[in-house]
């Protein structure tokens, strides 16, 4: 099965091209299909759902997993523990460890996140999701540099917007 995280990431960048793909053709005027299937995600980030898969492990091993700073998960997680959806306790083994663990509401959540998840990624290992997750960057890289070339005004709207939609997608 492949990772939940990684097809997460690679859905993020999907939708992002999208968005910057419609920003560049508004610029030209050119008019994607307009029954086009917009994909609308929300969520509480990869925390929730790469808890999901291995749940009640360290704190450090889940900034590892996910590829953040240690100070990054330190405060996502304490939000998280704030909002009742993860719980931290002390390692029984060594003190020094602190483990998350998923409450009911955050194993409700990340299912939902999961769930967002666009099923026709399912077919792609975790390395093709690497891969694609890199190509879209590139090809998101290619447009934004198209928008910041034409409109430095509307690639600065564009970036704020995407970060605004996205943030929990891209921590």
């Amino acid at each position: 099965m492949p990772n939940l995280v990684k097809q997460k990431n690679a859905a993020a960048k999907l939708m992002e091209f999208g968005m910057v793909r419609h920003t560049v053709d508004n610029m030209y005027h050119r008019n994607p299909d307009e029954n086009e299937h917009r994909l609308m995600f929300q969520g509480q980030g990869k925390i929730l759902v790469a808890l999901s898969q291995h749940d009640g492990i360290s704190q450090k091993e889940l900034a590892t997993n996910l590829d953040l700073t240690a100070q990054s998960t330190a405060e996502f997680v304490n939000k998280l523990v704030n909002k009742g959806l993860v719980t931290k306790e002390k390692s029984q083994k060594d003190r020094r460890v602190t483990i998350i663990t998923l409450t009911k509401a955050g194993r409700e959540i990340a299912t939902k996140e999961s769930a967002k998840i666009p099923e026709f990624l399912n077919v792609l290992t975790d390395e093709e999701l690497d891969q694609f997750t890199s190509i879209l960057t590139k090809l998101n890289s290619n447009l934004y540099d198209e928008i910041n070339e034409n409109n430095s005004n509307l690639f600065k709207k564009t970036q704020k917007t995407i970060k605004e939609h996205f943030r929990d997608w891209f921590l």
